[in-house]
C-alpha cells in the first residue's frame, strides 16, 4: 500500500507537468517583437543585402524562374520578400503559406510549402518576410498542379520540390517585426486566372448555388476536401466559381449561408490543377447576410 501511495505521489506532479507542457504548446500569442537571435539573423540578411553579396528580387522575377515541369535550384545569393496572406489558425491549410508582394493591390504571390503545422504563431497573417534563396528549389510541388512552389528538397523522381525541413525554415526564412493590415484585391470570378494564384482576393455579390445553400461546408464523406459551387452576378451575367474546404478545416461541419455579399479567401487550384478555387482562412470570410445581388 506505501509503494502505491508513493507512486502516486510521485506521478502526480509529473501528470501535471505534463499536463502545464500540453497547454504552454497550444499557447498561440502572436509574438510582436523578435528574439535577439533572430533579429541578428534578419541584421546579418540586410547587411549582405546593402553590401552587395544578396540580391533582392521580387515574386514576380522569382516566378520568372520556373520552367514547364521542371525545378530549378537557386544557386546565388538571391532574397525575396513578402507578406503572408493565408493562415492555417482553422485548419484550412496544411504545411503550406502563400505570401504575395504587397498588403495593398498585389500583383504577384508564391507558395511556400513548409514541413511545420501550425505555422500561424511564428509566419502569422500580414507577417512580413525575407527568404533567402540560395539552396531552395522552385517548382511544382504536385506534378502537372499549374501551382509554382518554393520548397527544398528536389524529387527528381518525380520532378517535383518538396518541403523545407525545419532547420531550413530556419536558415533560409525570416520574418521581419512588421504585421500589416491585408487589403483584399477586388476581382470578379470572370477575371480570375493563374497570375491571381496565391493572392487574397475578395468577389462581391456572390451567393452558394441553390442547391448547395444549407449544406456543410464538407461533404461527410469526402475524406479530403469538397468543392461547393458559388455564383457571383456580373451585371446581367452569373458565372460559377469553386470554393474548396478541407476535411479537417475547424469549421466543416458548419451549414454554407445562405445570402448574397462579399466572399474573402486565396485563389489555388484543385488537387489534379483542373479547376481554380477559392480557399478561405476562416468561415467569416464568407458571411453572406444579404438579400439578392449587391444586397
Amino acid at each position: 500500500m506505501n509503494t502505491i501511495h508513493h507512486l502516486k505521489t510521485l506521478l502526480l506532479p509529473l501528470s501535471l507537468i505534463v499536463f502545464i507542457g500540453c497547454q504552454q504548446d497550444d499557447n498561440f500569442d502572436i509574438p510582436t517583437e523578435l528574439g535577439n537571435e533572430e533579429n541578428e539573423q534578419l541584421q546579418l540578411l540586410f547587411e549582405d543585402i546593402d553590401n552587395g553579396n544578396k540580391s533582392m528580387i521580387t515574386i514576380a522575377q522569382l516566378k520568372d524562374y520556373y520552367v514547364y515541369r521542371r525545378v530549378h535550384t537557386f544557386t546565388s545569393g538571391l532574397v525575396v520578400k513578402g507578406y503572408v496572406v493565408s493562415s492555417d489558425r482553422t485548419g484550412n491549410f496544411y504545411k503550406e503559406i502563400y505570401l504575395q508582394d504587397a498588403p495593398e493591390n498585389p500583383t504577384a504571390a508564391i507558395h511556400l510549402i513548409l514541413d511545420q503545422t501550425k505555422s500561424f504563431n511564428r509566419f502569422n497573417l500580414g507577417r512580413e518576410l525575407y527568404i533567402s534563396l540560395k539552396g531552395l528549389s522552385l517548382g511544382e510541388a504536385r506534378r502537372g498542379n499549374g501551382i509554382i512552389s518554393l520548397g527544398g528538397v528536389v524529387n527528381n523522381e518525380d520532378n517535383v520540390v518538396e518541403a523545407l525541413r525545419p532547420l531550413d525554415i530556419a536558415a533560409h526564412v525570416f520574418r521581419s517585426k512588421t504585421t500589416t493590415d491585408i487589403t483584399p484585391l477586388t476581382v470578379q470570378f470572370s477575371e480570375i486566372n493563374k497570375r491571381h494564384i496565391g493572392l487574397f482576393v475578395a468577389v462581391d455579390n456572390v451567393r452558394f448555388a441553390a442547391e448547395e445553400q444549407g449544406k456543410p461546408f464538407v461533404d461527410p464523406r469526402d475524406y479530403y476536401d469538397t468543392q461547393r459551387t458559388m455564383e457571383a452576378c456580373e451585371g446581367t451575367t452569373v458565372t460559377q466559381f469553386l470554393l474548396e474546404t478541407s476535411a479537417f478545416a475547424l469549421y466543416k461541419d458548419l451549414p454554407l449561408p445562405s445570402g448574397t455579399g462579399t466572399i474573402r479567401g486565396i485563389v489555388s487550384k484543385t488537387f489534379n490543377g483542373s479547376d481554380f478555387v477559392l480557399t478561405l482562412n476562416n468561415a467569416t470570410d464568407a458571411m453572406l447576410t444579404g438579400t439578392s445581388c449587391g444586397g
